[in-house]
């Protein structure tokens, strides 16, 4: 909303959420409270990298809207899961969550609980709350593989399938500018991860 003009102004066309992203947004000051299965999967987001290769970085401000607007923009996973003080979820779905989950879901990213779209859920009250995980469509994937019965961490082709990929993704990279090196002949020589 521009005040001066009192009218809303479209800063973005065509949002579209990226495919993966590095960074993650969880109240982590509430670990202690999380089930066995979140807290492995906070501890494999800090020690694996995303699929473009790179570190981890937690991002957290505590504003729903402003760390789902970054998850958006840059890509990664916003997360709010279930814990001991809040065993069905926190966030309101009627009035919360699936009004982010529209927007996430249309942008091409995902809106999931630990299991289920958000968007299909039917609630049973205008106060129902659930847990929820918006953004990247590989980064919720990873988070919410923790809660099925096998996890991902545990299968072996999990890992071998996602070093190739973080491989092939770095091939495909967009390169900026200042970080492309010139060797004399039209060749830009990538990153190393």
């Amino acid at each position: 909303m521009d005040p001066s003009l009192n009218e809303f102004i479209l800063t973005h066309e065509n949002i579209k959420v990226p495919y993966t992203g590095h960074q993650y947004s969880v109240n982590e000051g509430r670990t202690v409270l999380y089930d066995e299965r979140t807290r492995e999967m906070l501890k494999a987001l800090k020690s694996q990298p995303s699929l473009d290769g790179k570190k981890r970085q937690l991002r957290y401000v505590g504003s729903l809207v402003a760390d789902v607007h970054r998850t958006i923009m840059y890509g990664g996973v916003y997360m709010y899961p279930q814990n001991k003080n809040n065993p069905l979820g926190a966030i309101k779905l009627l009035y919360e969550a699936a009004p982010i989950a529209f927007l996430v879901a249309n942008g091409g990213g995902q809106a999931l609980t630990r299991l289920d779209p958000i968007l299909e859920l039917v609630p049973t009250s205008i106060h129902d709350r659930v847990p929820v995980f918006f953004g990247s469509e590989d980064d919720t994937n990873f988070c919410t593989g923790f809660y099925r019965a096998s996890k991902p961490i545990d299968d072996p082709m999990f890992t071998l399938r996602r070093t190739a990929s973080i491989v092939e993704y770095s091939q495909q990279a967009v390169l900026d500018d200042d970080e492309v090196e010139e060797d004399g002949i039209l060749c830009a020589h990538l990153p190393q991860i």
